[in-house]
């Protein structure tokens, strides 16, 4: 029976990988936390861009009841702390299908005129909520790369050695 021989190799850290454990560490606890910042960041001009959608929608008739304004007045940011953010429409209880079926597009919805439960009108909504919201996907993306970027750049450049050829 032959015996194998071990060979063994020592890698004595330098002091670069203490900088860069410690900046992996620094990174890593409030990675989640700066993705976090990025989107509320970014959902600040998303919600301007929603309520403007919300008060654009046609009316029509002599007579309006503020409900375009209503539904911009309801759009807001909800932070899931830890986790993500969402953009909400909320409404009165008794006005609460109004976002949804206002955002239905051509499918529309039905509803008393006025609230007088014995006329009832189907209308057609557009999509003031969905749609402003789909066309941000690709900027929330480039800011979510970029926070990523930067981590990594902070990270890489803590284990840069300096003074060497």
């Amino acid at each position: 029976m032959a015996l194998r021989r071990q060979h063994l190799v020592w890698v004595e850290m330098g002091p670069e990988w203490r900088t860069v454990r410690a900046a992996l560490e620094r990174e890593g606890g409030s990675a989640a936390r700066k993705l976090s910042d990025a989107v509320e960041d970014a959902a600040g001009p998303i919600v301007a861009k929603v309520q403007r959608a919300a008060l654009s929608l046609p009316a029509y008739g002599p007579k309006h009841t503020g409900l375009r304004g209503r539904l911009a007045a309801g759009v807001r940011v909800q932070p899931t702390p830890g986790k993500s953010v969402r953009i909400v429409a909320t409404a009165e209880p008794d006005e609460r299908g109004l976002p949804r079926g206002m955002d239905n597009g051509p499918r529309g919805f039905r509803h008393p005129v006025y609230g007088n439960r014995d006329v009832w009108v189907h209308q057609r909504g557009g999509s003031w909520f969905k749609e402003p919201i789909a066309e941000e996907g690709d900027m929330i993306e480039r800011r979510l790369t970029n926070v990523l970027e930067q981590m990594a750049d902070n990270i890489a450049n803590a284990g840069r050695i300096t003074g060497r050829i």
